[in-house]
């Protein structure tokens, strides 16, 4: 049995799947904490390689002769470069438990080198699989108030926000019952389903856990994001308000994932908020890394402003849900945004 081939083929998989886990955290993910990461995994597995007699071992490659060089059966359609990196750590995860297999019964000590790599590949997909649930656009972000549940039937209106282009849905409710709010949190988390949409709990963080949400958003009177990240942990998605750049850094430096800045204009929605107005939104926008999104006020009219101003995203309540559903969330999104 030639153990070197298997030994030769998995130190080429790993080494493979590993750089390419490397680019795309590098340039599609932009994360320098899991660039760090994977890099250290790489310069251990490199360790690996320069003490095993790597001439000897790629001399019994028989690659012209391989059965697996024209097989199909690997072959799968990664549509995005999550599935693309996630379909890479399963084979680094394959390969270097095998390769500390084999490498048990002939050098012990790379056998535990080898395993310690694959559990740092662990510690790494859990990283990735956290960032990627966190992965989403707050182009147009639909906030259900409680006054306007009754407007439309609950499931009606989820799919009118998916089909015409929303990209989260937050529901706020301050005055019904605890289990009025689970319920209807139930039915639009059910609604929404397997969707690009991502679904937010306003403050509630109980409610955000027991109907899974993706995430929470929470005001300057709300629990702080930092200890709010600490009991939800890396998955959820973390909203946090902001009317001045200290707030919005503090938010920025707390952990926050995107701040929702307003209100920008006169609301209907809050008569008594604070106006904070396009020019602190700009300033704002320039002063964080972290998406922003304008709220407060915005309509077809005024939305562009609320954009140019740098706002990633815009949150909208009382302009989508005052007339004709349909009518008012097309008219701030593009066609191709429909389906």
């Amino acid at each position: 049995m030639h153990l070197e081939r298997i030994v030769d083929v998995n130190l080429n998989r790993l080494d493979e799947s590993l750089k390419l886990i490397e680019d795309i955290i590098r340039f599609s993910f932009e994360n320098t904490y899991l660039l760090a990461q994977v890099r250290e995994i790489r310069n251990d597995f490199l360790k690996v390689k320069k003490v095993l007699p790597l001439n000897e071992i790629v001399a019994f490659r028989e690659s012209q002769h391989d059965l697996g060089r024209g097989a199909k059966f690997d072959i799968a359609t990664k549509k995005t470069s999550a599935d693309l990196i996630i379909a890479n750590l399963a084979r680094a995860k394959e390969s270097s438990r095998i390769l500390e297999e084999i490498l048990q019964s002939q050098a012990f000590g790379l056998s535990n080198k080898v395993k310690k790599i694959r559990f740092q590949i662990y510690d790494l997909e859990k990283g990735i699989y956290n960032l990627t649930q966190r992965k989403f656009s707050p182009r147009l972000y639909a906030i259900i108030d409680e006054k306007y549940l009754s407007a439309y039937r609950l499931t009606e209106m989820i799919d009118v926000l998916k089909n015409y282009g929303a990209t989260m849905i937050q529901l706020r409710i301050k005055n019904l019952s605890d289990q009025e709010f689970y319920n209807c949190a139930l039915k639009i988390r059910k609604a929404i389903n397997k969707s690009a949409v991502h679904f937010i709990i306003n403050n509630r963080i109980d409610i955000a856990q027991a109907c899974h949400a993706d995430g929470v958003h929470l005001g300057q009177d709300d629990i702080p994001t930092n200890v709010a990240r600490k009991i939800l942990g890396d998955s959820y998605i973390i909203g946090a308000s902001a009317r001045n750049i200290q707030e919005a850094k503090l938010a920025q430096n707390q952990g926050a994932d995107y701040i929702g800045v307003g209100a920008i204009f006169k609301t209907k929605t809050k008569p008594d908020a604070q106006i904070c107005k396009l020019t602190t939104l700009k300033r704002i926008c320039q002063n964080v890394d972290k998406p922003v999104v304008g709220i407060g006020g915005i309509t077809n009219k005024n939305y562009r402003a609320v954009l140019k101003a740098g706002a990633d995203g815009i949150a909208v309540c009382s302009y989508l849900f005052e007339g004709d559903l349909r009518k008012n969330i097309r008219s701030l999104t593009p066609r191709k945004s429909w389906l």
